[in-house]
């Protein structure tokens, strides 16, 4: 297995075009498709079902995916480490986040520390919590965003915001109604969860028992939100998921609200660990954290 291979293999269902992936990659279509051919005969599973009209990604690539962006951003770290320390003077900004941050929330509220701070680099990582504890730990992030019921003890952390969470019926069709369920009126449906690791299933599980509720999660787990609404729209279960995660069963979602008639919400939380010996960029933007990212996230609502 080579690092090219999945590159092929990223582009391709980012593409969904053997011929697009082979332009975004420099290279001829004919290395490509031998490549991705070895690499699922060494597997011995197809990654791609491939027709004369489409590429598709099957259930078993779907499944890898997260492994080959994970290896992939594994390589750009060690690029990205091995310049800090050849390069000292490089300023570097970590941010990391779990799954279930909203990207574009995320963006936004960098875009002014950017303008001001256009020497400092930022990068983002993706990455379950266990992991992301981890890193912030060892120094590999300076910050991270994560659910509030995932903080741990020992760091650091100021209120972000707040993400509606939408109930998407096991049927995929509306329910009907003003828009909004209770979590005591929810149809008798388990609900789809993730492998874990997100802070998606402990936020649920922590949200049912705060509001007196008991669910049945079904038994096996999505590899993605999308997975989640694929499999309410055809009826194996319902899902919920906060508004920035939700992609085609918008139309029939229904927002969530507690026994209080409040709305279901996740809290996202910034964390760090508390350090006194940071970066002079670093401790600016965690001074921007707190000063300005509040008054940008106000203004949104």
């Amino acid at each position: 297995m080579k690092l090219r291979q999945l590159e092929f293999v990223r582009e391709i269902a980012r593409t969904g075009s053997f011929s697009a992936a082979a332009d975004r990659c420099n290279a001829t279509q004919p290395t490509l498709s031998n490549a991705v051919a070895h690499l699922e005969e060494e597997l011995e599973a197809k990654i791609f079902s491939r027709t004369t009209r489409a590429v598709e990604v099957t259930p078993f690539g779907d499944y890898l995916m997260s492994y080959v962006e994970a290896v992939l951003d594994a390589r750009s770290e060690l690029e990205r480490a091995t310049e800090a320390y050849l390069n000292p003077d490089h300023k570097v900004l970590r941010v990391g986040m779990s799954p279930l941050v909203d990207m574009a929330l995320l963006n936004e509220v960098l875009a002014p520390y950017r303008a001001a701070n256009p020497d400092v680099t930022i990068y983002f990582k993706e990455c379950l919590l266990d992991d992301l504890s981890g890193r912030l730990d060892n120094g590999s992030v300076d910050i991270a965003v994560v659910p509030r019921d995932m903080v741990e003890p020992g760091w650091d952390h100021l209120r972000f915001y707040d993400d509606q969470l939408f109930y998407i019926p096991s049927d995929g069709l509306a329910l009907g109604g003003a828009g909004h369920i209770g979590i005591h009126d929810l149809p008798d449906a388990p609900i789809i969860m993730t492998g874990g690791g997100c802070g998606l299933n402990r936020s649920l599980e922590i949200l049912f028992a705060q509001n007196a509720e008991n669910f049945t999660a079904y038994p096996g787990a999505a590899v993605s939100y999308p997975i989640i609404e694929q499999w309410a729209g055809i009826g194996i279960g319902a899902g919920i998921l906060p508004e920035a995660k939700l992609s085609g069963a918008k139309g029939c979602a229904q927002r969530l609200l507690k026994h209080n008639d409040e709305d279901a919400v996740f809290e996202f939380h910034w964390v760090w660990k508390p350090n006194l010996a940071i970066a002079p960029h670093v401790s600016a933007f965690q001074d921007h954290v707190q000063d300005l990212v509040p008054v940008l996230v106000s203004g949104r609502t």
